[in-house]
């Protein structure tokens, strides 16, 4: 028996050559398969690999009599109905660690990018009056793998560094010199903050109008995580009204009040679209996935 594995996204080439290797693996890739075609398709395989396109919701699943694993290339999983599907027996493999590097340098872009104010340097051909990052206060939200290397990068710019996370990071925070705030410090006394979480219903909107109020006036906000983290339209206010210096984000809702403002640095999710790190998910989660197969049927086997 082999085993059949689908592809609705693109995937790295060195994931699909491994792919090709494996003697007891078949691979449809079908990187612009439509959510119709998806449904319709779906119980023909053992395992479903996606990136951030593809969505699996309840109707997919309802689907997917056949499937097992479901694997994605990256990070977040917003775009899977995880509890719906771990219900259904169907194993659902993610790579966290993967474009760790990426979205951290990334981060760090941002950072530079509004301390020297580049995007209208550059556009402009004028000079501008910038900040150094030395010596300026960087708080954290979410000091996870990613979190934790934006602080490695953070501190060789000599700035002073405080995290926040729901988790006890404790021994982290001391290796890299780090101090544990609860939230409400971390806002009243960064002059950047960056937010590094899960989308989850916790998370949602979690930087409102009443967390935008806590924060010291003048600081920079950078979202390289999900553009449902914050609260757009009062990230606008703040914008508007002085309270927040800039606002830069990897990603945006699709009819965004942001888009096109003079205050905010917004790239169209570009956080881990690097060979290095396309490389890393794709041969991660492909070998996951046909490790995960291999182990359900010898367990159904005995």
């Amino acid at each position: 028996m082999r085993y059949r594995i689908l592809i609705s996204d693109p995937l790295h080439s060195e994931a699909l050559a491994w792919l090709a290797e494996q003697m007891d693996v078949e691979v449809e890739l079908q990187p612009e398969i439509t959510p119709d075609e998806l449904r319709q398709r779906l119980g023909h395989y053992d395992a479903l690999i996606v990136r951030s396109r593809t969505i699996v919701g309840p109707a997919e699943l309802a689907a997917a009599a056949r499937l097992r694993v479901i694997g994605r290339a990256g990070t977040g999983l917003d775009n899977i109905a995880v509890a719906e599907a771990e219900a259904q027996g169907i194993r659902v493999l993610n790579t966290p660690g993967a474009n760790a590097a990426a979205v951290a340098e990334l981060t760090l872009g941002f950072l530079l990018a509004i301390a020297r104010d580049l995007p209208q340097a550059i556009a402009s051909q004028k000079k501008a009056m910038g900040m150094e990052l030395s010596g300026k206060q960087l708080g954290i939200i979410g000091f996870g793998q990613i979190g934790t290397r934006v602080a490695r990068l953070a501190r060789a710019f000599e700035m002073k560094v405080v995290a926040h996370d729901l988790v006890d990071r404790q021994a982290i925070a001391q290796e890299l010199d780090v101090t544990l705030l609860r939230l409400n410090e971390l806002l009243a006394h960064s002059d950047f903050i960056s937010l590094h979480l899960p989308l989850t219903d916790q998370t949602h909107d979690l930087i409102n109008e009443d967390v935008l109020s806590l924060m010291a006036e003048g600081t920079s906000l950078v979202n390289t995580a999900r553009a449902e983290i914050v609260d757009e339209s009062a990230i606008v206010r703040a914008l508007d009204e002085g309270r927040l210096h800039r606002y830069a984000a990897d990603l945006h809702r699709k009819t965004s009040p942001l888009l096109g403002h003079p205050r905010a640095l917004l790239t169209p999710h570009i956080g881990a679209s690097t060979h290095e790190a396309q490389r890393r998910a794709g041969l991660e989660i492909t070998e996951r996935v046909v490790a995960t197969l291999r182990t359900l049927r010898r367990a159904h086997k005995k």
